[in-house]
């Protein structure tokens, strides 16, 4: 028996989530759902990507059609789906969140051991999440990646998108000569904990790690952090690369 669907199914709501932005004529690769288009869309090779999007824009006139045909190209399962969702709203800070494998048993009792395993190796092999394995059960717990909430987050939050937050953090980061910390960031956006951990994760990711402060007790995943040349040139491309320039 698989988990118990939810009132609304969550690849649907993602599907919906893509519908909305080829409306509104937002680039998909690499823009503010880029994440959610990696698990919307086969792996590059396996499809002509100019053939799909035109698949999909044939479609944009019949919402049910577009919808159905968008749900079936994503490549999650439901059951993945739901529990990478449930993750989502479950997190409190965007990062160090632990979900143990006892608590995931807990929280979906109609499904399996072997159905929760797959669905949790999905978001696994998807890279939203990372599994920390033990002895005497499949593993101990799973903490989300900032892939996660990028996929999940636009549907659990209104008008989240953890890939836009993260190039407005780069474009404060580009506009400084001495760094910026997450205080500082937290301060000048007013954002949440929560919502800043994901796009400072992103952003991290472009920044060797010399020149970004661990957590120190922080709630912040990275304290502060300051780029050289080349990581310059790579932040003002993943800019303009979300933007559409």
């Amino acid at each position: 028996m698989a988990i118990a669907a939810p009132e609304k199914s969550p690849k649907r709501e993602l599907a919906r989530k893509m519908f909305d932005t080829l409306l509104a004529g937002v680039p998909l690769v690499g823009g503010p759902l880029a994440a959610l288009y990696s698990v919307t869309h086969p792996a590059k090779g396996e499809v002509d990507q100019e053939k799909w999007q035109k698949e999909v824009t044939d479609l944009l006139n019949s919402f049910e059609e577009a919808i159905g045909f968008l749900t079936e190209s994503i490549s999650l399962s439901e059951d993945a789906a739901i529990i990478g969702k449930w993750m989502s709203e479950q997190s409190k800070d965007g990062w160090s969140d632990l979900f143990e494998y006892d608590k995931i048993l807990k929280q979906f009792p109609e499904a399996s051991q072997i159905e929760i395993l797959e669905a949790v190796g999905e978001l696994e092999l998807e890279g939203m999440i990372t599994v920390s394995k033990v002895l005497g059960k499949p593993f101990s717990h799973a903490r989300a990646t900032h892939k996660l909430f990028e996929v999940f987050d636009p549907i659990v939050f209104d008008d989240a998108s953890p890939r836009a937050d993260a190039a407005q953090i780069a474009d404060m980061l580009l506009a400084s000569d001495k760094g910026i910390s997450a205080a500082q960031i937290s301060e000048e956006t007013s954002w949440s904990v929560r919502r800043l951990n994901p796009a400072l994760a992103i952003v991290g990711e472009f920044i060797a790690p010399g020149r970004k402060s661990q957590p120190m007790g922080q709630p912040f995943i990275i304290r502060s952090m300051f780029v050289d040349g080349a990581e310059r040139a790579r932040l003002r491309r993943f800019v303009n690369e979300v933007n559409g320039e």
